[in-house]
């Protein structure tokens, strides 16, 4: 009989019910506390949702003891208002590695695990006690191939490329990732590229998803058979990484009358409903928004198929959930999803080009739409392999095997010292070992970003320069008004000086088209307003057009009735006063963007500068900090 345990888990996400990362935490607690005495240590924003849960359980279910910890009210403050979540989270494990060691003080635990947050870019506070740690799984390694990159969405493509460079740093040989390998007895991977990478850096570990489902707490009828249209349903956040666009090109290339079905909302909602009406699909695609995840369940069973061409997605509970309902999935062979659909449980699209990965999607809408026994084949298979493979219960005794091997090994590994933000170093710097090969990739690679940041913000410089010196919309709206009113008060002069019937008529159309031309451009002027000074200006000039237009119109009548005299009279006594004043306010509108645009940009001038500065002083840190990382391991 297996060895019954002192364990604590560390899960700064674990709250029950709320899916994602919460769950994965509270799922894995409450599994290896049917083995083990478990103590969990957590966020004390999860104590309510978790003790009410707790409370709702049966007297004779074992529960791990929960512990609390979070930082101090300034910094949580900081973290909602910034949402600062990532740099919390590090500062929080940081302040976790006493609350650890006290906690092993008081009880002396067998085992560490650490659960979440599970990608492997973030440390833990278990390592460096001298107690075996099971670390993950872990995943999150994978990146969107640069030619599938979010180009046509800007705040999804700087994030991309962050998270990109992020891992392709902290993955190196030569950074954080073989230090944690190293302290960890044994390490658990999410997804087949996590493995290859521990494998790349020479470390075993072994695939294991991190995400399950309580099955026998579902819900469940059969599906109904098939029926023309082909249904596709997707279920989940509509960001471009899960490639909701490659899913709606594959849609309109099958060439079928297929239909799609979108539960769920996010910031690339707006562009997913233009493609669809682009690709002219848009009336056999259906956008459902959020729905709550019990409406989402009674759903999967209204469909044929589930397609989830994410590009790097970890976990996917959306797939397990509708391979459980026996839908096959359609997706592409690469991360959770490409662990999760084995042979028969649907259909995986290898990576390639776009070109490639719509075809082979389209290729596979064809193939369910035209042979609806496979479509009921492969979603049996699919249930049938969420029930063996992503069962919690199940999981739970997979884990209680590593547990037991973790505390069981007789490799004696150097116990780990906590650093900064949880890298293990050795114990002294002569113990360092030197890599040349590694100090000359940390200072290429840093000189590189460095420069192409150097470079990328000179770029902006010039832009801003460009800016300032170009005429600014609202400035040229303004000066070009300017100009068309005085051109329309210079042929009104002329008309009273004109005799020629026909001269007359040609002059009335020029001050007419003068006159439209100055209405259009204040209109345009309009949308160019951002402040109250500018509102007030603006308002001052259409009152006094007005007057000025009231005027002109009646000199024009003493013009057009031959009344000479009676138009010059008017003309000096109110018309040219009206125009003057309308003048002036016009001169003031003009004067007003020259100093808003003098002022802005001088501003962006003094930003571009002080941020090439800032940058060049933050890539010499970074340049230091990775010559000694580089230098070490």
């Amino acid at each position: 009989m297996a060895r019954r345990l002192k364990v604590l888990i560390s899960a700064y996400a674990c709250e029950p019910g709320k899916g994602s990362e919460p769950e994965v935490g509270w799922q894995w607690a409450m599994q290896m506390a049917k083995f083990h005495e478990v103590t969990v240590l957590t966020r004390a924003n999860n104590r309510e949702v978790i003790e009410r849960a707790l409370d709702a359980l049966p007297a004779s279910q074992a529960v791990p003891n929960f512990v609390y910890h979070d930082r101090d009210p300034f910094l949580l403050e900081l973290k909602k208002r910034l949402k600062l979540i990532k740099l919390y989270y590090l500062l929080w494990q940081r302040s976790a590695h006493e609350v650890v060691r006290r906690l092993h003080e008081m009880h002396h635990f067998d085992l560490m695990h650490h659960v979440t947050f599970a990608a492997f870019r973030y440390p833990t506070a278990l390592w460096g006690h001298g107690v075996p740690v099971v670390w993950g799984p872990v995943g999150g390694i994978a990146s969107i191939p640069f030619r599938l990159l979010p180009w046509q969405h800007p705040s999804s493509l700087g994030h991309e490329l962050l998270r990109s460079v992020s891992n392709m740093i902290q993955a190196t040989p030569y950074f954080s990732l073989p230090a944690r390998a190293r302290a960890s007895a044994v390490v658990l991977a999410s997804t087949n590229e996590m493995q290859e990478r521990f494998t790349k850096l020479g470390f075993d570990s072994e695939v294991m998803p991190a995400i399950g489902l309580q099955t026998q707490g579902l819900p469940f009828a059969s599906r109904r058979s098939p029926e023309s249209p082909l249904k596709l349903l997707f279920a989940g956040q509509v960001i471009t990484l899960k490639g909701i666009d490659l899913a709606l090109d594959a849609l309109a290339a099958s060439q079928t009358n297929a239909t799609l079905t979108i539960i769920g909302d996010g910031n690339y909602l707006d562009a997913a409903r233009r493609q669809a009406e682009k690709l002219r699909v848009g009336e056999r695609v259906f956008f459902e928004g959020r729905l709550p995840r019990e409406q989402v369940l009674a759903r999967y069973s209204q469909f044929d198929a589930f397609i989830f061409p994410s590009l790097h997605d970890t976990g996917g509970y959306a797939v397990i959930e509708a391979m459980f309902y026996e839908l096959p999935v359609i997706c592409l062979d690469c991360e959770g999803p490409g662990v999760a659909v084995d042979r028969g449980c649907g259909i995986k699209a290898p990576l390639g080009s776009r070109a490639q990965i719509v075809e082979r999607l389209a290729m596979a809408i064809r193939f369910y739409d035209g042979d609806r026994a496979a479509l009921a084949r492969d979603g049996t298979k699919a249930r049938e392999r969420v029930l063996e493979q992503y069962d919690w219960d199940k999981k739970g005794m997979q884990m209680e095997e590593r547990y037991q091997r973790a505390v069981a090994a007789e490799q004696e590994k150097p116990v780990a010292k906590w650093g900064q933000f949880g890298f293990a170093r050795s114990a002294g710097f002569l113990n360092l070992l030197f890599s040349l090969r590694g100090v000359l990739t940390a200072c290429a690679g840093l000189i590189l970003i460095g420069a192409l940041f150097f470079l990328s913000l000179g770029y902006l410089k010039k832009q801003a320069e460009s800016i300032v010196i170009d005429t600014l919309p609202g400035l040229s709206y303004a000066g070009e008004a300017n100009a068309t009113l005085s051109q329309a008060f210079n042929r009104t002069l002329l008309l009273l000086l004109s005799g020629s019937p026909e001269q007359r008529t040609e002059l009335e159309k020029e001050i007419q088209t003068f006159s439209d031309r100055t209405t259009a451009l204040l209109e345009a002027y309009k949308g160019q307003i951002f402040s109250a000074k500018d509102q007030a200006i603006y308002d001052r000039v259409l009152a006094r057009r007005k007057d000025y237009l009231r005027i002109r119109e009646e000199t024009v009548k003493y013009v057009n009735a031959n009344q000479m005299e009676a138009a010059a009279a008017q003309c000096k006594s109110e018309l040219l006063p009206a125009f003057k004043a309308y003048k002036e306010e016009a001169d003031k509108l003009f004067a007003y963007n020259i100093e808003t645009g003098r002022s802005s940009g001088e501003s962006i001038m003094r930003i571009c500068t002080g941020t090439q500065i800032l940058v060049a002083v933050i890539g010499v840190l970074i340049f230091v900090a990775g010559f000694l990382i580089g230098i070490s391991r």
